[in-house]
């Protein structure tokens, strides 16, 4: 058998269009394999980039919260404290007064300074920490508050009283004057107490 009877032969130029087809097929599936990866890698780094994103947020939102309820018990604790520096000054000063008052040597003008120059700045200032506390403070802290403003009322009232009386029974009013300002620095001690277990 010669080489003319194996069967048709394939001319040579079809030979090259088949080894140009099986070329380009390679180069295509080769470039549709990059293309795929790039994308592939584009998106793994979008996700990435997402993620990072969402966490870094979640963070500075934690941070924030942090910062602002740091911030806020700052501020409790600077109102408490206010309170209970003011309550120590009034306490002295308003002691003053029932000292003056009840002395049978002190001097009207010895009286009125106590009075007018030493107790009433100290009153004002009380309740100006009394309104900062109602403000800043917890619940809790603003209704026991606002229960220790009766007290407070009370004493006012009998020093002002005792001051403007023209007698006075001295044991009578030492008597009730040191009982209501007890139970006054006992009110204003439940609220600090209350606060250091709540702030502090």
């Amino acid at each position: 058998m010669t080489t003319q009877d194996a069967g048709p032969r394939i001319p040579s130029y079809l030979y090259g269009m088949e080894e140009q087809e099986h070329a380009s097929g390679t180069v295509r599936s080769a470039r549709r394999g990059t293309t795929l990866a790039a994308l592939g890698g584009a998106l793994i780094g979008a996700l990435t980039g997402l993620a990072g994103s969402v966490l870094l947020y979640v963070q500075a939102d934690k941070t924030q919260r942090t910062t602002s309820q740091a911030r806020q018990a700052d501020v409790r604790r600077a109102a408490y404290a206010g309170l209970g520096t003011n309550f120590q000054t009034f306490k002295s000063e308003i002691q003053g007064v029932r000292n003056y008052v009840t002395a049978p040597v002190s001097t009207q003008e010895e009286r009125e300074h106590q009075y007018n120059d030493r107790y009433i700045p100290a009153y004002a200032k009380l309740t100006q920490a009394e309104v900062t506390v109602r403000l800043v403070g917890t619940d809790s802290g603003k209704q026991a508050m606002a229960r220790s403003v009766t007290l407070r009322e009370n004493l006012r009232d009998m020093v002002a009283a005792a001051f403007t009386a023209t007698t006075l029974d001295n044991l009578k009013f030492t008597k009730e004057f040191n009982v209501a300002l007890m139970k006054y620095e006992q009110a204003i001690n439940a609220i600090l107490d209350k606060a250091t277990e709540e702030v502090l």
